[in-house]
């Protein structure tokens, strides 16, 4: 009886790790192609997502395997931009394919392939 009670408390405390903090979207980005690439995401209100002006939020690179999946909490009224190596069997530092944007309905869940 006490481990079904344990259990029952364990739930609500890990429901809780998969909900998105107030005032933001989840975006969640597959990579359904490549064995790996790297992906350079960057979170902005600006126009353009290279700016790193007023309104830009964060960035960072990341690796993705195939069929790996990741999951980023947008700010509401914010944009996920993201692009990968150019070519993602031959990477090259710096040569990045075009930018790909997306704004998630504010506290809304969505999810998209590179």
């Amino acid at each position: 009886m006490r481990y079904l009670l344990l259990a029952a408390a364990a739930i609500p405390a890990l429901a809780a790790c998969h909900s998105s903090p107030p005032g933001t979207a989840k975006l969640t980005i597959n990579d359904p192609y490549w064995d790996r690439v790297n992906v350079e995401i960057v979170i902005t209100r600006r126009e353009e997502c290279d700016s790193r002006g007023e309104g830009y939020i964060s960035a960072k690179t990341i690796v993705m395997r195939k069929n790996m999946t990741q999951t980023f909490d947008v700010p509401d009224g914010a944009t996920l931009c993201w692009r990968h190596d150019r070519d993602p069997n031959k990477p090259a530092p710096g040569i990045w394919s075009a930018w790909t944007r997306a704004t998630p309905n504010p506290g809304a869940s969505a999810e998209t392939d590179l």
